[in-house]
Formats: C-alpha cells, structure tokens, sequence
C-alpha cells in the first residue's frame, strides 16, 4: 500500500491490525530447563514463519514451560508475522493449522478470533512483504515490535469479498504452481541435454556425416606423432600405458595421454589480497570459482594490493585453457577457455594456464567437461577431505583422452557450441517464464486489495458493520478479562522445578 491511502471499493474500509485482531508477542521458555521442553505443546520459532501453513513444528514445550513464560498457545487460523532477522524472516508470514504457541520473534494475529478469514490476513502480509521489511527500527539487526504490527493499516473487504478474493487467489495461484512444477523439469533436461550432446561428439557420432564428406584429412594418430617428437613423447609408448584402446571410437581417431600434446602448465603465485573484485584500474588475482561454471567469471577475483607482487607474466589472455588444481571431488580440474578479458588478471597457485600444442584447445576444454573426462580427472584426485581435492601436473598430464583429426576438432567444437547455444537459449526462455509467473503472482494480489481481482457485491454487509461488530466483540471480551480473577500463581513460577 501506498503512504497516501489510496481509495477503496465502496463497501470496503481502511483498518488496522491492532484495531481489527488481537496481537500476541511470544516467548522461549528457558533452555536451561529441560522440563520445559518436549511435551505436547507446539512452539513455533521464526525460521518456521516462512509463508506458509504450519501443521507441526520442529520443537514441543510442556505445560510448565508454558506456565513460566509469556507465550500462549493460539487457535488454527492464527497469522504468525516474523518480525526479526535480517535474513528473509523478518516480514514473513505463515497460517497455523494447528493450536500452538510460538517465540519473540513472531507476533501472533489472532485473525479467525472474530470470525474474519485468516488466508486474506495472511495474503494481504505476502503483498506487503518488502513495506514490513522495511518498517523493522535497529542498526545491527532491524526489528519490527508489537506496536509497529498494531498500526501496520490494511484494506478490508466486507466478509463475504474476502471469502472470494482468497478462492480466486488460490484458483490463479493452483494455475501458476502447475506452470512452475512442469517448468522445473527443464533445468535438468538441459544438463541431461548437454551430457548427451557430449558424449555423442566424443562417440565421433556428432561429426558421422562431416567424416563421409571429409575422407582425406590427416589421421589424428600422425598428428599425435608429430607433436609427440616434438614435445619429446613417443607415441607408442604412450598409447601402451592406455587401457581403452578397445572403446570404439572413429578410424581415423586415436587415443592419447594429455602430455602428447601438453607444453607448458604454467601455475600462478599464492599471496594474501583483499577480497575485493578488480577493476579497470587494479590488478586481479583469480580465484577458482572464476573457471567452475563453464565460461570464465573475470568478476570471481580478488585485488592485489601490493604492487611489488604483480607479474605481467602471469596475466591471463584471450584464447587461454585454464584448469583449477584444486576444489571439490565434482569441480576439481574444471576448466574454461577464455573468450575475452578487459581486465589485468593473474594466474593463482589453483589455476593454471595448460598451454597445448597443435590441438585444438576448446575440444580439450569440452572433453574435460564431458563425463569421460570428469571420470578421468576425479580418478586421478587426491585428498583426504570431501571439501578440497587435488590434481598433480604429472596426474593431469596422465588423462586419457580420444583425439580426432585437428579439422574434425574444430568442427566438433563448433557443433557442441552451436548446440550449447541453444541449450542456453532454453535456460533464458525458462528463466523468464519463471520471472514472469513470479510477476503474476505478485499482480495477483495487488488486483486482490486494490479490490480488482473479484466483482463487488452490492448485497454484502459493509465492512464498516463488520468493524463495528468486532470492536464491539473486543470490548466485550476486554470487560470479561477484567472481571475474571486471574489463576493463582499463574505464569510466576520462575524456579527449576523439583
């Protein structure tokens, strides 16, 4: 809602939450006691406020935890309100389904308390998540308190609206949901795609007719013959160390070990940078998340501050093969080739520059992508712990791989990029949908409490009988408190129970 009080439907009413419901602040009975805890009473805390319906909760209290603090254990159809957390809690809402109590960090609507439709209350908080958010006080961890959620203003409908703007919410929200369930199989097609995509251009099955119409290039295994001279490799005694020779792969194809074809690995330096990501104007160190997702990150740095420690040499350049030495089982050895780079970036100790020879270096970097390639770099891992392993030059230079003549890889290459193109084409169409459901969803319910979403009926009771029939209930219900003698020792039991 606006700050200036927009108008409203006839038969509508501009109110408050503190007007309209009685709101409850809880409490956490003391951890120190354990007979406080684990009976048979729900006890919410904040992380469970999450827009949602709550139908159990991660935590019970006992009657004597109750008894010895300030919670109350409030009916289904209670709103809870986060109201404390950086994080997303504070502003969040959820319906209880159930009787329960809750912690400080909540406050309790008790909306269904008067009669009033408890999801209205709880769609109207979704709409206004980021306005709640942002009414929260406090430098170091921003708070909303009761008195803020009192005078927190809403839009009411006469009773029986509210009944049909939470049906035809729920109806269109039915419709999205089933949009976004379907929607979510999509990322994992992608990748299952692009898998395939993989393994056949390394079956040879992605260039099959470039081969027929391509009969007199050079065979890959004079290519590795000359680089190897070259490189001071032999060859035959290479293809002897290599237990796949029986896979199946195309005539003119050869299997090869890395350092047939491997120059130079060139790692970078190890120093202490501030993490900050480079500029035009600062030199960067990269770090190995900048090589992980596929295409190089130059944002994934930190800044050399010491002047004395920049080495032009190590400043990584357009067309480079970069490989991270070091990271998890599933991302070790990841590699990327950069397109381009506006920026000065040094090599790391985790990453090296793999300067290859008369092969083609995107063939390498996707092979290395594919699961033959993954199954030959986390073989040859080392490392005791689940979070860092590592590869050895010597290791990485031992990767098998099938080589194709240079022709045959370069067209390879084009191929898995034309079709990674269009894989990622399909990620963008997703991601849009998805943005756009999320944007429809969120013009859902400002229609709804605008009083656009759902047809006025001239027949209902006005909102403002409705006001006056609860502040009428609520007087009633005060003046009953007020007669009522208290229980006897009630919520003053503050020592350990025997």
């Amino acid at each position: 809602m606006s700050d200036e009080l927009m108008e409203l439907p006839e038969g509508w009413e501009w109110a408050t939450l503190g007007e309209t419901f009685n709101v409850y602040v809880g409490a956490t009975p003391s951890r120190k006691i354990l007979a406080y805890w684990g009976g048979s009473i729900p006890w919410v805390s904040s992380g469970e406020v999450a827009f949602c319906e709550i139908h159990e909760t991660r935590e019970t209290i006992t009657e004597l935890g109750l008894q010895n603090t300030s919670t109350e254990v409030h009916p289904p159809g209670t709103v809870l309100l986060g109201m404390i957390g950086e994080g997303k809690t504070r502003g969040q809402a959820a319906i209880l389904k159930i009787s329960a109590s809750h912690n400080q960090n909540s406050a309790a609507i008790r909306v269904s308390e008067f009669g009033l439709i408890p999801e209205y209350v709880y769609h109207f908080l979704e709409q206004e998540y980021e306005r709640t958010r942002q009414a929260g006080s406090g430098n170091n961890q921003p708070a909303l308190n009761k008195s803020r959620v009192q005078v927190m203003g809403f839009p009411l409908p006469p009773l029986n609206e509210q009944g049909r703007i939470v049906a035809k919410i729920e109806e269109l929200r039915e419709r999205s949901q089933k949009a976004r369930s379907h929607l979510s199989a999509i990322p994992n097609l992608c990748n299952k795609f692009r898998q395939s995509v993989l393994a056949a251009a390394f079956r040879g099955d992605l260039t099959a007719d470039w081969r027929e119409q391509n009969p007199d290039v050079e065979p890959a295994q004079v290519l590795l013959e000359r680089i190897g001279k070259e490189l001071g490799q032999n060859l035959a005694d290479v293809q002897t160390e290599i237990d796949r020779t029986d896979d199946e792969i195309p005539s003119t194809w050869a299997w090869a070990k890395l350092k047939l074809m491997i120059k130079k690995i060139q790692p970078g330096n190890n120093f202490l940078c501030p993490e900050v990501p480079v500029t035009e104007t600062t030199v960067g160190l990269v770090k190995i998340s900048a090589v992980t997702w596929g295409t190089f990150n130059p944002k994934e740095t930190k800044t050399v501050a010491d002047p004395s420690k920049v080495d032009p040499n190590l400043f990584i350049q357009p067309g480079d093969l970069l490989v991270t030495r070091a990271n998890t089982l599933e991302l070790v050895g990841a590699s990327v080739v950069v397109d381009e780079i506006h920026y000065k970036i040094m090599l790391s100790d985790k990453v090296w520059r793999v300067d290859i020879l008369e092969v083609d270096k995107k063939y390498i970097n996707f092979y290395l992508r594919s699961k033959d390639g993954r199954k030959e770099i986390e073989s040859r891992a080392t490392g005791n712990q689940l979070s860092m392993r590592n590869i050895s030059q010597n290791a990485f230079r031992d990767v098998v791989i099938a080589i194709p003549p240079i022709e045959e890889q370069k067209e390879i290459g084009r191929q898995i990029e034309s079709c990674f193109n269009s894989i990622n084409q399909s990620k963008q169409a997703y991601q849009e949908t998805k943005d756009y459901l999320n944007q429809l969803d969120r013009s859902i319910l400002a229609k709804a409490f605008r009083g656009e979403l759902v047809e006025q009926d001239p027949n209902d009771e006005p909102a403002s009988i409705l006001l006056e029939r609860i502040r009428a209930e609520r007087e009633q219900q005060t003046q009953g408190k007020a007669k009522k003698p208290g229980k006897k020792g009630q919520r003053t039991i503050k020592t350990d129970p025997p």
